[in-house]
This record gives structure tokens, sequence and C-alpha cells, in this order.
């Protein structure tokens, strides 16, 4: 078995106006994803950053896991609309320019929504999806999580196959606890070398309560590549230095 890796994983955490809905399971299931990599994830350097249309907010960077903090009704406050497409391009990008001149980890990234994109500016799904492959052809796991939405569509936009996405039932807790420690478990495992991906097993998407699952789908070609009429950034780039 190879050498365990130095994993770091990143969640790009939706917290949008509707996530008001569900703040209290989001939070029960985003805690019990982080007691399940500190259980096992010795290896593993975690950062959580929210996003909505009103900016982009670094939780922690980069921090042991065993360090980063838990979601609360203070730190986990809903608002505003969904600019998914910008707050993945920069957080991708911020992850590539951190990990600059240093050696390199295994790299997890976490992409998770309870809506479709309705507020980007600069960026396309092209741009998304060109970004995504090239960092998946480098290794680079992803994961795209949508709560009580059909995240396949959106997920192929970005490049990923069905494998590499969920949609769990929001309106069930224990469907949404099942998620997200489900993700925790397979982190562990990847940062350990037990599995070789990160994709989720029919079992997780089952226990997920995802209706929309799929057995495998290509990773479809967006849809419209012209660039968003040019407004004000509502995403500010940022660094995880």
């Amino acid at each position: 078995m190879p050498d365990p890796k130095r994993t770091l994983v990143t969640v790009l955490l939706d917290r949008t106006g509707s996530m008001e809905a569900i703040k209290d399971d989001t939070i029960g299931g985003f805690n019990a994803y982080l007691r399940g990599l500190q259980d096992d994830g010795e290896l593993i350097d975690f950062t959580l950053v929210q996003f909505d249309s009103m900016g982009l907010e670094k939780v922690c960077v980069a921090v042991p896991v065993a360090q980063a903090p838990q979601l609360t009704k203070d730190n986990f406050v809903p608002r505003a609309s969904t600019p998914l497409i910008d707050a993945a391009v920069k957080t991708i990008k911020a992850v590539e320019a951190s990990l600059d001149g240093k050696e390199a980890p295994s790299v997890i990234i976490c992409i998770q929504t309870d809506g479709q994109e309705n507020a980007s500016t600069e960026h396309t799904w092209d741009e998304l999806n060109a970004l995504i492959k090239e960092k998946a052809a480098a290794g680079w796991q992803f994961n795209f999580m949508g709560a009580g939405i059909d995240a396949y569509e959106q997920g192929a936009r970005m490049g990923l196959s069905a494998d590499s996405t969920l949609s769990y039932d929001s309106r069930d807790a224990l469907a949404t606890l099942a998620a997200f420690s489900g993700r925790a478990a397979a982190a562990a495992d990847f940062s350990h070398r037990r599995r070789a991906d990160m994709s989720f097993s029919a079992d997780e998407k089952v226990a997920a309560g995802d209706r929309y699952r799929k057995q495998s789908a290509p990773a479809g070609v967006p849809q419209g590549k012209a660039r968003p009429a040019r407004r004000p950034s509502v995403v500010d780039d940022f660094s995880l230095e």
C-alpha cells in the first residue's frame, strides 16, 4: 500500500439566504463531518470558505483538522444570493496559489449548495469546467453536494461526473448527517491511501436520500459560452495565504 500523504481538504460552503431553512441541520451535518475528519484525520489540513453574493469568508485556512472550528449559529448566518461559479473559480485558484512553491499535498475540494447559480458576474460555466478538469487531471479530487436539489446538471456543467456528485435530502436530518459523515470517512480513507479517489458509493447515495442519483454519467459540455454581462464583482478575489 502506498505511503499516506498529507491531504488538504477545502470545503466551499453555501451561506446564501435559502440555507436559512436548513441552517440547523447543515450545522449538525457539517460538525459531524468535522468530527469524522478529526477522528481519523491526523494527515489532514482543513480550509473552510463560506460564500454568498456579499463575499467569500475564510473561516479557517489550512489548519490541522483538529484545530478547525465547528459551525455555530454565530459563524454561519445565511444571507444573499448564489454566485456559485465565481465562488468556485476563485476558491480553486486561491488553493492553487497557496500551494505554489510548496510540497504538493493531495487535494480535495468539496463544494456544497442548496440552489442554482444565480449571481456570478465574472466567470462562466466553461471557465469553471476547464479549471476543474485541469486540476482533476493533476490528481485533485472534487465533490459536489447538492442540498435538496438535483445537483447532477450543475455538476456536469462543472465538469464533474455523476460519481463525484451527490443530491442529499436536506429535509431529513439523518440523511444530511449521512451525507456529511460519508464524506469524512472517504476523505480519511483517501488521506491514508485506503481508497484511490473520492467517488460517492451507491450506498452513500442511498443513505443520503439521493432520489436523483445516477449510476454514471459523463461530465457534460457546458452550455452557453458567452461571458455574463459585465457587472461589479460580487465575490472579491481573495488569498488563502
